[in-house]
């Protein structure tokens, strides 16, 4: 029995859509767009190369240009030193050639006519003659244009040259033939190692120069500046400076003489005027204390119980309008002037004003009384506190108020005059009273900064200190 075979229908295949044969607008406007931007980007591309091309052949060009211009540069330099060559080679030529050849022309003219001799036989003979100087003068040359020492080579050479003159001179002058030139044989023989030597001292110089071993020559001044008298002395002075710190200009050396000059005299000129000072402050210092000291001995003449209607002595006032603040310039450490930078010197002042003498006075003081004669200073107590000041102070210090109150057990007043009193016979010994009670000796001149200066001894920029530090 055949089994009928049930085959299911084949599924129909999916069919492809079919391709778009059209684009929209925009998408025609986008290709339109890259389009534009990739022409744009190759003509770009094509610009840079083209610049870069025209870059890198202005750059080759210049390089060519630039070797051409050192080579002919070099060119140049080489034909002016072949130039110079070729005339120092015509002047020795004509000098050292020269020379040499009227020698050896003797020496052959000696063998010919005096030992007969041929012309050939004479002239190998002549040339070794006169070439032992000229020789013994190379070898003199080389060694001292390698650094050496050659004295004595030159030396044997000069011996030589005078051995041979002789020689040449002394043959040729027995000749009838050659007796009218013996003299110039002779000088031809001498002179050709001198100039020989000649031309080697100057290829030494040369080479020295070259090397920068050979020292310029120093400034040089008109000769009018030496031959006016009021312009001899800053010449010479200018000239010393020039040589010393190797200055080649005259205008130069001169514009620093006279700032110089210029500065010494500012510092005398700060000199006098601190000079001066000095002794006005201590005339007034004196006066004042001469009127305190009147005043002081009239009150002790007055013998009444009376009021006595003295004026008061204002010493304050008087002493801060003579000795107030003063500002004095002071030079910094390179010696430089500097108006700007001062230091204040302020002399001490007394503690307080004397009141007006208005109290009774009368001869009879208690035993309490502080101002009896019995607790009253002499002259005898006045100089051995002043003698004792002055030893204090030529060890480096004044001693304050307080210090002689203490020591001498009187009054702060005194203690005050007795110090100023030694101050003042120190000051004219040439010490110097710094701030800080410090005293600066005659025989260290420093500056107000602590250096030594070139001008100390012109001026001493030590401070006016104050007058006695009190405590």
């Amino acid at each position: 029995m055949e089994h009928a075979t049930d085959t299911a229908p084949a599924a129909p295949e999916r069919a492809e859509p079919s391709r778009r044969l059209w684009r929209s607008r925009a998408e025609r406007r986008a290709d339109a767009a890259r389009a534009r931007i990739d022409e744009q980007r190759a003509r770009q591309q094509a610009e840079r190369e083209r610049l870069e091309t025209e870059s890198e052949h202005a750059r080759l060009r210049a390089q060519l240009d630039e070797q051409t211009t050192t080579a002919a540069a070099k060119r140049r330099d080489q034909r002016r030193t072949l130039r110079q060559r070729i005339s120092l080679a015509v002047v020795l030529a004509a000098a050292n050639i020269g020379v040499n050849a009227a020698a050896v022309l003797g020496q052959i003219l000696a063998l010919m006519y005096g030992l007969d001799w041929k012309w050939w036989q004479a002239v190998p003979l002549a040339v070794v003659v006169e070439s032992v100087a000229v020789n013994v003068g190379y070898l003199a040359h080389d060694k001292m244009i390698k650094g050496f020492s050659a004295y004595g080579l030159r030396l044997l050479s000069y011996a030589i040259g005078v051995g041979v003159g002789l020689f040449n001179y002394s043959h040729n002058s027995g000749l009838t033939e050659t007796k009218e030139f013996a003299g110039v044989f002779g000088a031809a023989s001498v002179l050709s190692p001198v100039l020989w030597q000649i031309y080697s001292q100057w290829r030494h110089w040369e080479s020295m120069r070259e090397q920068g071993l050979l020292e310029q020559r120093p400034l040089r001044f008109p000769l009018l500046r030496w031959v006016i008298p009021s312009l001899r002395a800053e010449t010479w002075a200018a000239f010393k400076y020039g040589v010393a710190e190797d200055i080649r200009s005259p205008q130069v050396a001169l514009a620093e003489i006279r700032a110089m000059s210029a500065m010494d005299a500012a510092w005398r000129g700060l000199g006098d005027a601190r000079d001066g000072l000095i002794r006005a402050q201590g005339d007034v210092l004196t006066v004042t204390q001469l009127v305190i000291a009147d005043l002081e001995a009239a009150r002790d003449a007055v013998n009444t119980s009376a009021t006595i209607g003295a004026p008061a002595i204002v010493a304050r006032e008087v002493t801060q309008a003579v000795t107030g603040p003063v500002t004095v310039e002071v030079a910094p450490a390179n010696d430089a002037v500097n108006t700007s930078a001062t230091i204040e010197c302020s002399p001490e002042v007394p503690a307080s004003d004397p009141a007006p003498v208005t109290a009774a006075v009368t001869s009879d003081a208690g035993d309490d009384d502080p101002d009896s004669d019995r607790d009253r200073p002499d002259e005898q107590d006045n100089r051995d506190a002043e003698k004792w000041i002055r030893a204090c102070i030529r060890k480096g210090r004044t001693p304050t108020y307080g210090d002689v109150v203490e020591r001498y057990k009187f009054s702060r007043g005194w203690a005050r005059l007795r110090v100023q009193a030694a101050r003042a016979e120190m000051t004219a010994k040439g010490y110097r009273f710094l701030p800080a009670n410090v005293v600066q000796s005659p025989a260290e001149p420093v500056t107000a900064n602590g250096s030594r200066s070139v001008h100390a001894e012109d001026i001493d920029m030590t401070a006016v200190g104050s007058a006695g530090g009190a405590s």
